[in-house]
């Protein structure tokens, strides 16, 4: 009878802020597929926070591990990867900024899927579908669930 090692899937960690609905916040890694489903490479915390599975675990930094469920974050900060680099897309970004139902904001740069008949910000906030929204700046990406988003402002680059 094989041993329970031998079904043992191969995981990559990643270092990830989550924060609460609460604002409770907690430092830890999340566990990705060594091969992502829907891109070349390795999954990324976006990828696992968007599917449709309700929980996921987060080993503690300080030790031990929780699930949480999706629905009650509020948001997850993590270092950018070169995978993570929007830089590589040919889309166009928009600086954004984020007020969620806590009073906090989140401002950076959102890289919406434009298309030739909906081409403003507000119809790909309408259209968007995940449940979490990617929001990049120079060092990290922030994936900020929709629903605690109270309100979204385009921030024009000062010239």
């Amino acid at each position: 009878m094989p041993l329970m090692s031998d079904y043992r899937i191969e995981k990559l960690r990643r270092s990830v802020r989550v924060v609460l609905e609460n604002g409770a916040a907690m430092d830890g890694d999340v566990f990705l597929q060594t091969m992502g489903r829907f891109r070349a490479g390795p999954e990324e915390p976006a990828d696992l926070l968007n599917d449709a599975e309700p929980f996921f675990a987060l080993a503690l930094a300080q030790g031990g591990a929780l699930l949480l469920a999706k629905d009650r974050i509020a948001r997850v900060e993590t270092d950018l990867h070169d995978a993570d680099n929007p830089l590589d897309s040919p889309a166009l970004g928009l600086l954004v900024e984020l007020t969620l139902a806590d009073g906090s904001t989140c401002r950076g740069t959102v890289f919406p899927e434009t298309r030739a008949e909906r081409p403003r910000l507000l119809d790909f906030l309408n259209s968007y579908e995940p449940r979490f929204l990617s929001v990049y700046d120079a060092e990290r990406v922030t994936l900020v669930n929709r629903r605690v988003v109270t309100l979204v402002r385009e921030v024009r680059k000062e010239t």
